[in-house]
């Protein structure tokens, strides 16, 4: 199985199962312009089973438009549509984590609130920026 490196920003925030088992997000990178001078605009589905990465990480620190590196493999993965009908799709299952651009970070430049966890006791200082998140 070949390891792909891949970085970009969040298309939207990652859907997070509610045991945190599973954790899917879409990746967008700009690579460069098409002939027609347009931006073109390379996107990937993303996958993380870690529990402990989805719940200490992915769930705190991204959302739409925050930058991550992922280290991981594709996979292929059949499922049924609402149509009735097999589809195949291709998926990023997550190895490694990198985060670039924090969420929390992005709301304090923003001048935003942060709305992450209403008790924001229980939550653990979060690693700085460029640090590696193992999953």
């Amino acid at each position: 199985m070949q390891t792909m490196v891949f970085t970009g920003r969040l298309a939207a925030d990652p859907q997070i199962s509610p045991d945190f088992a599973k954790a899917v997000f879409r990746l967008l990178e700009k690579r460069g312009v098409d002939a027609g001078g347009k931006d073109r605009i390379v996107g990937v589905n993303c996958v993380s089973w870690a529990k402990g990465l989805n719940e200490k990480v992915i769930a705190r620190a991204l959302a739409k438009g925050c930058e991550a590196l992922i280290v991981g493999a594709f996979v292929d993965t059949a499922y049924t549509a609402r149509d009735g009908s097999e589809r195949a799709a291709k998926e990023l299952v997550v190895n490694r984590l990198t985060v670039l651009d924090w969420a929390a970070d992005r709301a304090e430049n923003s001048g935003e609130s942060e709305t992450a966890a209403p008790d924001e006791t229980a939550e653990p200082a979060r690693p700085r920026k460029g640090r590696r998140a193992a999953a």
